[in-house]
């Protein structure tokens, strides 16, 4: 910031409503067992303590890592007098504010850091938030950037922010995005994304007045997402400043009061996702995945351009769940099926999902519309129960089956009991809160020929196979999740 240089962000059209709760991680209390014995909030690592020393204080963890950057300081003229700053330091010290606050509204103290990417470890277990900031352009090598894609798969979260908006800054993070993940979409983060409501529900912002293309307040916030977690932060606006508590003049940022609140959303989600982030990192093998078939049933699931894969556990889960609790007998492998590629009668079932906005061509439609008036099955999840992706199912499928009806399976139907006898189901705790009037049961369906061919749940059911915690899911909980699966693989099989 050049003063302190100079003086050195709904409703689902199937007839769910959304009523998103002001819902806030619970506090943390103070510690006071010895160290051996404490639990840190996130799996740092310690040397246990014998029981007979003396109890002491655990030292803070440390959260976030502001990360040096650049071969030489900037030089600036102001007023006949040349300053000499190194670009990533112009707010120096401002995540260290926003850990105060932290600290002060959920009691628990955490630790910031200086230090060049080639110092870091990698272990985001050490140091789960790297937060980049700058004016000009960010020098990052090719190193820089394996260490850092690396750092985010493993289950990091990356902060990337064009300090005062600078426009040269946020093209060049969009660059090396692109750079590191050329396969995944850097989208903007929709209103319903639990970085909005993990502790302060937030669907509007105030920006600085020059900030003149938000006129309806909304937040601007563009991520990137490694499975079912939003790894990687954009920020085209400032919000550095605001932890700083002041403006430069003409800077494009978020006010201050809004700069907190982001901020303070952003550590409770990226805590809350810790550990959801290193356990996508132990990938599964489908240890059968290059036998042949032999008319067992394989797990297809259909791939696109977005984020098509945010469990990517889940299938193993539910095929081994399957395998264990039913008569179907399941070959352990996925199918990744492209449908500008694939022959689709190869796989009697097909599994869609994702968060956000997708599209079927002309071509896409046609070929689904064929596979289900001959027989195939599909089955569509809404990850984490997301809007968008509600709402794009919805309106492709009209494309795949024009005047078909999709309608609250009843009670009575089979997919309820062809294994076991379902006759509700319990949401998480946070589906509980965010919506109101939830269905005792799920299920909605599209019959094609006098059967139900297409399947869809508007509550996680993934995240629920995958039996690792996502927080701030509108979804199922596991073990019923589980049993939803497990019939409807059975109900696809036998029907």
């Amino acid at each position: 910031m050049l003063k302190k240089v100079l003086a050195v962000v709904v409703t689902l059209t199937v007839g769910v409503s959304f009523a998103v709760a002001d819902f806030r991680p619970p506090r943390a209390k103070p510690q006071r067992r010895k160290g051996g014995e404490a639990f840190p909030p996130l799996p740092l690592p310690a040397t246990p303590l014998r029981r007979t020393e003396k109890k002491r204080e655990p030292s803070p963890p440390t959260l976030i890592c502001r990360v040096r950057h650049g071969s030489k300081p900037r030089q600036i003229r102001y007023e006949g007098e040349t300053y000499t700053f190194w670009d990533w330091n112009t707010n120096a010290g401002c995540e260290k504010n926003l850990l105060k606050k932290v600290a002060s509204q959920l009691g628990q103290p955490y630790h910031g850091t200086v230090n060049r990417i080639s110092k870091l470890s990698g272990d985001p277990a050490e140091v789960p938030i790297l937060y980049i900031t700058g004016h000009q352009n960010i020098e990052l090598s090719e190193t820089d950037l394996k260490f850092l894609k690396k750092y985010a798969e493993s289950g990091g979260y990356i902060w990337m922010e064009a300090c005062c908006g600078a426009e040269t800054a946020y093209n060049e993070y969009r660059r090396y995005i692109k750079a590191m993940w050329p396969g995944r979409p850097i989208y903007v983060l929709p209103e319903d994304h639990p970085l909005y409501h993990s502790y302060y529900h937030i669907d509007k912002v105030a920006y600085t007045k020059t900030v003149t293309d938000r006129p309806d307040g909304k937040p601007f916030i563009e991520g990137l997402d490694i499975g079912c977690r939003t790894a990687v932060l954009l920020f085209k606006y400032g919000i550095g400043n605001g932890w700083d508590r002041s403006h430069d003049p003409g800077a494009k940022d978020f006010e201050i009061a809004d700069a907190y609140k982001l901020g303070m959303n952003m550590i409770a989600y990226s805590l809350a996702y810790h550990n959801l982030g290193r356990y996508l990192a132990r990938t599964k093998v489908y240890h059968e995945q290059e036998k042949e078939d032999h008319g067992d049933f394989v797990f297809g699931q259909i791939i696109y351009s977005g984020n098509w894969d945010p469990n990517p556990s889940a299938a193993i889960n539910l095929l081994s769940a399957v395998d264990s609790n039913s008569s179907v007998k399941v070959k352990f492998k996925r199918k990744e099926v492209d449908l500008d590629k694939a022959e689709l009668f190869g796989y009697p079932f097909l599994f869609l999902t994702g968060h956000d906005e997708f599209k079927l061509t002309g071509n896409h439609a046609a070929k689904l519309r064929n596979y289900l008036q001959s027989g195939g099955f599909l089955l569509v999840d809404s990850c984490c129960g997301r809007a968008q992706f509600t709402a794009a199912f919805i309106r492709e499928m009209k494309k795949v089956l024009p005047g078909a009806e999709l309608k609250l399976l009843p009670a009575g139907h089979p997919v309820y009991s062809s294994r076991y006898k379902i006759t509700s189901v319990a949401y998480t705790e946070f589906t509980k809160k965010a919506v109101k009037d939830l269905p005792r049961l799920p299920l909605y369906g599209i019959n094609v020929a006098g059967s139900t061919r297409v399947m869809f749940c508007p509550f996680a059911l993934g995240n629920g196979w995958e039996k690792e915690e996502h927080p701030f899911t509108k979804g199922i909980e596991p073990q019923d999740a589980m049993k939803l699966g497990i019939n409807i693989v059975v109900y696809s099989q036998t029907h």
